[in-house]
């Protein structure tokens, strides 16, 4: 098993470079705390790397332990937690991929040291990995801000595509879930109906170019959707004609989407469209919950630091409230 301590990894305010979208991945990394939580993708990682073919690479970061001093609180370095505190986290990340090897899969396991969300993004970059698969708590309003999310933070600086999975609250996942045998039961991973929200931006397009793949893959049947936003309107201006911009920009965004919608049907993809009107992320998230989806693919511009304040992201919206997993693809830096 190999192990690093932090190095190189991305800072607050800085935008990662991401590399060309693929799918499918060729190497999954599937970040591991080795609780139940973290375990709650770990079914959707393996059943991927098997109907793939990818390798598993299975990764936990170790934070830094700090003891005090005279002069305030030093960390324990890299060294002493290999040597001693961690022995027992890389023989069970050993136990793991031998019990995948078993399974017929291809896996590895590597050990770092420092942020979690960003050795996780470093460890993306090393392994060359093309899809990180983690798990999110679900939380939102003050617990959401207050607690913050590693899922969320990593979708900001991973280099790759991040397969969100939404924890279960109400379900504890075993140390290794049985979703298949060492004779090669391929674990159950339902992806009929793909949802992709769609802007006709460029973050929109490349995710788009993803999400088409994946549908080709599994046979998937893709849904775009496009949300138009009610516009603001000052009660201080004269009186606008807000019913007729509604439907100019319906009947724009109502085209583009048939252009996409046709270009993928002569692909041999199947593929459906929508238009809806109102808050992109609610409707989306509402449309997943009135549908049968089983996945949503959306794009992102990738900024972070002050940037990222300053604009939001949608996809990081959906991610809070969505009922089924999300794939985010990120957009690359201009």
């Amino acid at each position: 098993m190999n192990a690093s301590s932090a190095s190189n990894s991305p800072g607050n305010g800085t935008t990662a470079t991401a590399v060309a979208a693929r799918f499918p991945p060729r190497r999954i990394l599937l970040p591991l705390d080795l609780s139940a939580h973290s375990f709650q993708a770990l079914p959707h990682a393996e059943a991927l790397a098997r109907l793939t073919g990818a390798t598993l690479a299975l990764l936990h970061v170790a934070e830094p332990i700090a003891y005090p001093t005279d002069l305030g609180y030093a960390p324990v370095i890299s060294g002493e937690v290999e040597a001693g505190l961690h022995q027992s986290t890389r023989q069970r990340l050993d136990e793991l991929v031998a019990t995948f090897k078993a399974r017929g899969l291809k896996a590895e396991a590597s050990l770092r040291v420092g942020r979690p969300f960003m050795e996780i993004a470093e460890a993306a970059r090393t392994l060359a990995a093309d899809l990180v698969v983690v798990t999110t708590h679900g939380f939102t309003g003050l617990k959401h801000v207050l607690l913050g999310s590693t899922a969320e933070r990593v979708v900001r600086h991973a280099p790759c595509p991040v397969l969100v999975v939404r924890r279960d609250a109400g379900r504890e996942a075993p140390a290794v879930p049985a979703t298949s045998t060492p004779g090669g039961a391929v674990p159950a991973l339902r992806i009929q109906r793909v949802l992709m929200p769609v802007d006709f931006s460029g973050p929109s397009r490349e995710a788009l170019t993803y999400a088409r793949q994946l549908a080709e893959h599994f046979h998937s049947e893709l849904i775009l959707v496009h949300v138009t936003e009610l516009p603001f309107v000052d009660p201080n201006l004269a009186e606008i004609d807000t019913q007729t911009f509604e439907e100019n920009a319906r009947q724009s965004a109502q085209e583009q989407l048939d252009k996409a919608v046709t270009a993928l049907r002569a692909a041999g993809v199947a593929v459906a469209g929508r238009v809806l009107k109102g808050v992109p992320w609610n409707e989306v998230v509402e449309f997943a919950r009135r549908e049968p989806v089983d996945l949503i693919v959306v794009g992102t511009h990738g900024y972070t630091g002050l940037k990222h304040i300053l604009l939001g992201s949608t996809a990081e919206r959906i991610l809070r409230h969505a009922p089924c997993p999300v794939l985010v693809v990120r957009h690359g830096p201009a």
